[in-house]
């Protein structure tokens, strides 16, 4: 339905589910994984009555950091990362190569 970039996390919708996507800065973004998965979040988040919401990570010198805020405060492994968000916690998540499968991604935001 909708996907919208910022550099920060929203807050949180209340009991609706709130989907983040953890991706590479840039146009193109600088990950290549984050190129592959970005048909399958355009397609998912683009195309359906879930909104999806792309949190830049920053480049690639700021995410390589173990100092890196969305490492610390969201415990982000990996991009792309998607997670499920419902009342300010998170419930679920994809993690890299998931990222890429639009079957896996659909399913993932279902209700």
């Amino acid at each position: 339905m909708t996907i919208t970039t910022s550099n920060d996390v929203p807050s949180s919708s209340g009991d609706k589910p709130q989907f983040l996507i953890f991706f590479s800065s840039g146009a193109p973004p600088w990950c290549p994984d984050c190129v592959d998965a970005q048909p399958a979040v355009d397609k998912v988040f683009g195309g359906s009555n879930v909104d999806g919401h792309i949190v830049l990570v920053g480049e690639k010198p700021e995410w390589k950091t173990p100092d890196n805020r969305f490492r610390k405060e969201y415990a982000i492994k990996c991009i792309p990362t998607i997670t499920k968000v419902v009342n300010g916690n998170e419930v679920a998540r994809l993690e890299d190569s998931e990222c890429k499968d639009v079957n896996i991604v659909a399913n993932f935001v279902k209700p």
